[in-house]
């Protein structure tokens, strides 16, 4: 799935490339928008356990990341396509924290890992109707096809259980995320040079595929775990646009992502020497972060 999602973005990206080559200049507008921000952000990989509480969270840190983009979008009249991509570079040590929990819901062990490796790609895919309400104001229902990238290396932690200090080795963890979010803008055109746009969306499909590999001399152990969902994310966005002339335009953005827990299967070789389904609990998983920055709007 996750190879197919690659082949559709690769060619939704050749057909916005190529689309000024099928409309008259009149008819068509395409831009280009180089992008800068700063987001602060965590993933939650969770563990529950048969009697469905939870016995394990491990919380990847995303803190500060600076986060390299470029957007390209054509329109047509009122349609709109649009693709972003964004790429994270860590500005500081993050840390990755692991817990465990008994069967009373208590914290018995708990550690502290620096995250040594932190790869984090977001892709975007939007299409969207622009409708005009009054002079200044518009409603924009918008689809959007979000894939999400993430890839950590921890090191060795220290931390305590059952009231003794411990150290353990270190973690690797890789998650694959498809959303796909449906909602709408509000964009108020404040004067012929600024503008403001607010969204909100949700997400009616969720598809989460991650993988991590516990070190270890002793014993080593993998896991997998795929996670489908609907309506447990949520993102709002907010922008300031204010134009200098027909090419050129800059915007302020901030963006939000938040989310509630998605639970799926786990396979594991925790308990043999081969990958297994572990019908006896669930894996989980959980994103949220926060982006804000700045864009160069180039119009052609």
């Amino acid at each position: 799935m996750i190879y197919k999602m690659k082949k559709l973005i690769t060619a939704i990206l050749f057909l916005i490339l190529s689309s000024p080559l099928c409309f008259s200049a009149s008819d068509f507008h395409f831009s280009i928008e180089p992008r800068l921000s700063v987001s602060y952000g965590e993933l939650n990989e969770l563990l529950y356990g048969s009697d469905e509480n939870l016995v394990s969270q491990l919380d990847w840190e995303q803190k500060c990341l600076f986060n390299l983009g470029l957007s390209a979008g054509f329109s047509f009249h009122n349609f709109s396509v649009s693709a972003l991509f964004d790429y994270s570079l860590p500005l500081g040590t993050s840390y990755m924290t692991d817990s465990d929990f008994n069967h009373n819901g208590e914290r018995y062990s708990w550690t502290e890992h620096p995250i040594e490796k932190n790869i984090n790609i977001n892709t975007e895919l939007a299409l969207a109707y622009e409708i005009n309400l009054y002079s200044k104001f518009s409603l924009i229902p918008e689809l959007q096809l979000n894939y999400l990238f993430s890839l950590f290396e921890a090191g060795n932690g220290n931390g305590i259980r059952n009231d003794n200090s411990i150290r353990v080795y270190g973690i690797d963890y890789r998650r694959h995320s498809i959303f796909i979010f449906t909602g709408f803008s509000l964009k108020s055109q404040i004067t012929s040079r600024l503008n403001i746009k607010a969204s909100f969306f949700t997400a009616p499909f969720i598809y989460q595929n991650s993988f991590d590999y516990h070190h270890g001399k002793k014993h080593p152990f993998s896991s997998n775990d795929i996670q489908t969902g609907c309506f447990t994310k949520y993102k709002m966005d907010f922008s300031i646009g204010l134009k200098f002339n027909d090419t050129l335009s800059i915007k302020l953005f901030s963006d939000m992502l938040m989310s509630f827990p998605d639970r799926g299967i786990l396979y594991t070789d925790y308990y043999g020497d081969k990958m297994e389904l572990l019908t006896s609990q669930q894996s989980g998983a959980s994103i949220k972060y926060i982006k804000a920055g700045t864009s160069l709007i180039i119009n052609f």
